[in-house]
């Protein structure tokens, strides 16, 4: 965990705009966004998938961190970290994140832009009833009519067939594969790919009218 730490204090320390003011603990930093409050973010070191049991030691004591950095930043947070860490209540993301949140007057409830969107959205759906969260980027969405859907979320300019492969790999399986941005476009070679294994991969429109089928 150490190491983790001391590469997000000297990347704040190489160049970041957020000021590195304490070190409490080997895994513990305290930084601080110009003209905001000091924040405490927590940093951890998980290869594979962060599940809740790499933040129990996190969040326990009296001292809690309103932020949780995992290095390095492309490692997978299951469902069920991210409910211990919204519950805390913090936040959790990259270093890019982090000083966004710093941002904010309640660092604690930032969430990812895109995130958000697509939660909001899914969630707020006529025929969802709730949503659960299996990964960072990928929902469940539980339906009045029809059965639950898995949404995994695919950040690509042109959806690829690579795309949809890496998204599988990633996340081990999906119905849809939703394009995040709305530009772009999804490439008939990822409609094949996704089709091989009986999942759709759509835009967010389509996705909208596919959930209240």
């Amino acid at each position: 965990m150490g190491n983790a730490a001391d590469w997000v204090a000297n990347k704040i320390a190489d160049g970041s705009d957020l000021e590195l003011v304490g070190r409490p603990a080997p895994d513990r930093l305290i930084v601080r966004a110009p003209g905001k409050d000091v924040l405490q973010v927590a940093v951890i070191g998980v290869r594979d998938v962060i599940t809740a049991d790499h933040l129990k030691p996190v969040f326990q004591g009296v001292d809690h961190p309103y932020f949780v950095l995992n290095i390095p930043s492309s490692t997978v947070w299951r469902g069920d970290a991210m409910e211990v860490i919204h519950d805390a209540p913090a936040a959790f993301g990259s270093l890019g994140d982090l000083g966004k949140a710093a941002r904010l007057e309640y660092p604690y409830l930032y969430r990812d832009k895109q995130w958000s969107f697509f939660d909001n959205g899914i969630s707020q759906h006529s025929n969802v009833k709730h949503v659960k969260y299996l990964y960072d980027r990928v929902f469940e969405a539980h339906r009045y009519n029809g059965e639950p859907l898995i949404i995994a979320m695919v950040d690509a300019y042109n959806m690829s067939a690579e795309d949809i492969r890496e998204a599988l790999k990633r996340y081990k399986k999906f119905d849809i594969a939703v394009k995040m941005t709305s530009y772009g476009s999804i490439t008939s070679a990822a409609t094949q790919a996704a089709a091989s294994f009986g999942a759709e991969a759509l835009m967010y429109g389509d996705l909208l009218r596919r959930l209240g089928k």
